[in-house]
């Protein structure tokens, strides 16, 4: 579910159940090209319908993070998961497919998805499948 799909009063009945925020990172620097962009967000897109997708009951998608301009751009994702846990998520699922963020660790992201997107067109099920499993576990060991 995408956060503009719930209205105001809404929001308090639905928050014991849509205990998930999913923050996606495109990872743009700004120096792409329009079809560089283009293929970048259709990448995300992609990718995060395969959390979206099966999971919307308890799933709320909130708007990507484009850019990262050389700041710590981990340090920020995580000040924001922070925040979202703040406004009553309880986990904050971060995708993105920035793949060097596979390396970053922050405590306040609960699960860092870095999915590699040149892979997608051969190996597309086995990746969603590998997204559902962390997913799963996250969900499992917060129980």
């Amino acid at each position: 579910m995408k956060f503009n799909e719930i209205e105001h009063d809404q929001w308090p009945d639905l928050k014991p159940y849509l205990d998930t925020c999913l923050l996606p990172f495109t990872g743009l620097r700004g120096f792409e090209d329009p079809a560089q962009t283009t293929l970048a967000l259709e990448q995300l897109r992609d990718a995060l319908e395969a959390i979206e997708i099966p999971y919307k009951g308890r799933v709320v998608t909130y708007p990507a993070v484009h850019y990262m301009t050389g700041l710590d751009v981990m340090e920020q994702l995580n000040a924001i998961s922070l925040q979202l846990k703040h406004a009553g998520f309880r986990y904050v699922i971060v995708l993105t497919i920035h793949t060097a963020a596979e390396q970053w660790k922050a405590e306040h992201m609960d699960l860092l998805l870095a999915v590699d997107m040149q892979d997608w067109t051969s190996q597309s099920k086995d990746i969603k499948s590998r997204i559902s499993e962390q997913v799963q576990q996250l969900w499992k060991q917060g129980d």
